[in-house]
């Protein structure tokens, strides 16, 4: 859809604003950083939900028509805007404090509103416009929700797009209409008779449940380790028509993640027709910056840790063996290692999983330092201490302790400093085992670590054998045994 289209080239044209402004901040002044740089986190963020819009579209094409109509309306204005500036920032007649000046005095006060404000504007109606995109929202974008929420919030919006669109209709004749219509001449909403809520039952209840992938990356971490000789993150295709994609009506995104300010994305979705259907849809670009998208089920993967990225590889029909296809690369280990957890627990999951390799389960490249049994949720889990041998982080990893779906990850929690405290472990009993401040983040439906926390917060680990409670708590109490060997507990 052409659109669509012109939404991927107006994140291109606020990229190359973004050069420009970039070399105009190292140029100039101090006192002129503070200014250029709220210009540019808005240009940047702009640029970054435009292309979620883009990679967001081939899973949620029945809202697409709604979306598309609003963002008719977004983006000539848009367009006008970043335009206007490249006039100025651009041109090499002149220098570039008389580039900043002149684009600040021209474009900086139209409607009353400074240009940053502008810029936030424009994000305010794309975050709006992706809302109804996003995994935990299956809501479709209505007059009420949109307008009501984005445009009719901030008026002098309106009046600077129209404002705008005057001028540069004396001149050129684009963008005659102006998006105040759209707010006056929208019909009114149907009366709906207010009626009580039915009372939910269990079964609506596990339904409305978001599926746990989609909050694994809802929150930071707290703490945050940042990994060495990163590089930029590839696929190696071949690409793939829309076609080939193998995108199902009504399949529902579980999480999207961005690489290289977005030049890159990876997309997990659930396929409808059957449970736990998990593909991977990576959306990248060519040498002239035009997008590429591949897609492949978790099953037809496998996954391996070379340094600070992880690299995916896809069955060659053609070599018979297996081929690289994608590599991703880290910034922080924290979020590498939710990754690699989330990959492995839903391919563990799926039915069309033939065979799982040890290496798509457990995270090469981490030392041992405990194992042992526990009662967790009332079931049966292998809890491990593992230690990353490159950059020193621990944590603890909680994974499934036999069946089919044995070494499959459960949940993994990140030590932080606070481990240090000598409040952080409380021995409650023989084999149970208080921990503070302890966030797990969470791989499997059925689990709920709600059963685990205690009143104050603690979690707790209940260990089938007092030696491993005590071998545990030593690890940690002892500083000793900081940098010890592999202990492996048999419960």
């Amino acid at each position: 859809m052409e659109v669509l289209l012109g939404a991927w080239r107006e994140a291109l044209r606020a990229d190359k604003a973004v050069v420009q402004l970039l070399r105009i901040r190292t140029v100039l002044d101090l006192e002129f950083y503070d200014h250029i740089t709220a210009v540019l986190r808005e240009i940047e963020s702009a640029s970054r939900l435009l292309r979620d819009l883009y990679d967001l579209f081939p899973i949620y094409r029945s809202r697409v028509p709604i979306i598309i109509y609003y963002l008719d309306i977004i983006l000539p204005s848009l367009e006008r805007t970043i335009k206007n500036m490249m006039a100025y920032i651009d041109n090499d007649a002149f220098p570039a404090r008389t580039q900043w000046t002149l684009m600040v005095e021209r474009l900086g006060d139209q409607g009353g509103m400074s240009l940053p404000t502008r810029f936030v504007m424009y994000v305010d109606l794309l975050v709006q416009l992706l809302s109804p995109l996003r995994p935990h929202d299956p809501g479709i974008v209505t007059y009420e929700t949109f307008a009501t929420e984005a445009l009719a919030r901030h008026p002098r919006y309106l009046d600077a797009a129209s404002e705008e669109e005057d001028q540069s209709s004396k001149h050129s004749g684009i963008m005659e209409r102006s998006l105040i219509p759209y707010v006056v001449l929208a019909p009114p909403a149907p009366a709906v008779p207010h009626h009580a809520p039915i009372q939910p039952t269990e079964a609506d209840l596990e339904v409305q449940r978001r599926h746990w992938a989609e909050k694994i990356f809802d929150d930071q971490p707290h703490s945050t380790t940042g990994l060495r000789h990163r590089r930029e993150s590839m696929c190696f295709g071949p690409p793939m028509v829309d076609v080939k994609l193998g995108i199902i009506h009504g399949s529902s995104v579980l999480f999207k993640l961005p690489f290289d300010k977005n030049r890159l994305s990876v997309t997990l979705y659930l396929q409808p027709d059957v449970p736990d259907m998990t593909r991977l849809l990576c959306r990248w670009l060519d040498p002239y910056m035009n997008p590429l998208t591949a897609c492949y089920g978790v099953h037809e993967l496998c996954v391996r840790r070379k340094g600070s990225s992880l690299q995916f590889r896809r069955w060659s029909v053609n070599k018979m063996h297996p081929k690289l296809w994608m590599a991703l690369f880290f910034k922080t280990w924290e979020k590498m290692v939710l990754f690699h957890c989330a990959f492995g627990a839903l391919k563990s999951r799926c039915p069309l999983t033939i065979s799982v390799t040890p290496e798509d389960v457990c995270l090469p490249g981490e030392k041992r330092l405990f194992q042992g049994k526990i009662i967790d949720d009332g079931f049966e889990h292998i809890l491990t201490v593992l230690q990353d041998q490159k950059c020193g982080g621990i944590r603890l990893h909680a994974a499934v302790r036999s069946g089919e779906l044995r070494r499959c990850p459960v949940w993994t929690a990140f030590i932080t400093h606070q481990s240090q405290s000598p409040q952080w472990l409380d021995r409650r009993s023989r084999h149970r085992v208080w921990l503070r401040d302890i966030y797990p983040y969470v791989f499997c439906q059925k689990y709920k670590k709600k059963h685990q926390m205690k009143r104050h917060g603690e979690f707790e680990l209940y260990f089938v054998t007092e030696d491993a409670a005590d071998a545990f708590q030593d690890m940690f109490q002892e500083s000793s045994d900081a940098g010890g060997g592999e202990i492996v507990v048999v419960g």
